[in-house]
């Protein structure tokens, strides 16, 4: 009896661990709600961001454009978020299509803790952390990996609190999603039920195998 409680426990433990089923919310639609804020693209220039909402636990989307045309000219984006206390940022997964050509060798992307980014030629350095982006990919392990052009760097996941990001492209006008994957942070007594459980199951399995058949 005791052996069951302490499987069913392991069990609970992993689903805890595991990204909650959920179906992708829209955060924000630049087309529906509005453009994102611009930014400061002088030397030192500093931007806010437009808010794009609470990232709820499980999938929360957020889509637009930005780029370089010769009717509109440069659009950039800048927009905030907030991760709710409790809870972690694993990845953002972005989804775009790369300029076909481009000379510069792929997108600026920046974030930065806080609800303004530096945006201007001095202070992207300063950004937690950037890279220029090629592909469709989790842009949060990007970042993880180290900032492209100076900055502290971050460690993946993300804790909870409000987070800057901006986008530019010197070249076409590009289309983009990118879905947030938040789950909540795993407690202590979830990890040590779940590491029991596991135990437990191993030398049950190892006491089946070497007992005698029947």
């Amino acid at each position: 009896m005791h052996n069951n409680r302490v499987v069913i426990r392991a069990i609970c433990g992993l689903a805890l661990l595991l990204p909650g089923i959920a179906s992708a919310a829209i955060a924000y639609d630049e087309t529906a709600s509005g453009d994102f804020a611009a930014a400061n693209l002088e030397s030192s220039g500093v931007s806010p961001g437009t808010f794009a909402g609470i990232m709820t636990p499980g999938v929360s989307t957020i889509t637009g454009s930005f780029g370089n045309s010769d009717a509109a000219g440069r659009d950039t984006d800048v927009f905030s978020f907030e991760i709710p206390v409790g809870q972690q940022l694993t990845a953002i997964d972005l989804t775009y299509t790369p300029v076909s050509g481009d000379a510069g060798g792929g997108s600026y992307f920046g974030i930065q803790g806080g609800l303004e980014i530096g945006t201007g030629f001095e202070t992207v350095g300063s950004n937690l952390s950037n890279a220029l982006i090629r592909e469709s990919e989790d842009i949060l392990s990007r970042f993880d990996l180290g900032p492209e052009f100076g900055g502290t760097g971050l460690t993946a996941p993300l804790g909870a609190g409000n987070y800057t990001m901006f986008m530019s492209e010197t070249h076409a006008v590009v289309d983009y999603q990118m879905d947030f994957n938040v789950s909540a942070v795993p407690e202590p007594e979830t990890y040590a039920m779940l590491l029991a459980g596991l135990g437990l199951l191993g030398a049950m399995a190892r006491r089946k195998k070497t007992s005698p058949g029947k």
